[in-house]
């Protein structure tokens, strides 16, 4: 069925050219953004999945803890 469909369509080539030229417009733009990011962002967004807010954490708790009672 799919086979029919792109036959009968004219200029299928045209929306793989552009289908190609977007793809590749937008991994040279990701691979230029991680090139031009600073090592000290970097550093500080690799780190951020492993911080404890202690704030955060002592409220949360205490809403847990609240909330069993």
């Amino acid at each position: 069925m799919i086979e029919n469909v792109v036959r009968t369509l004219g200029g299928v080539s045209a929306f793989g050219i552009i289908s190609i030229c977007i793809f590749f417009a937008f991994f040279t733009g990701m691979l230029l953004w991680a090139g031009f990011l600073k090592p000290t962002y970097l550093k500080s967004m690799s780190g951020l999945p492993l911080e404890c807010d202690s704030d955060s954490n002592d409220q949360s708790q205490t809403k847990l803890d609240s909330s069993h009672e």
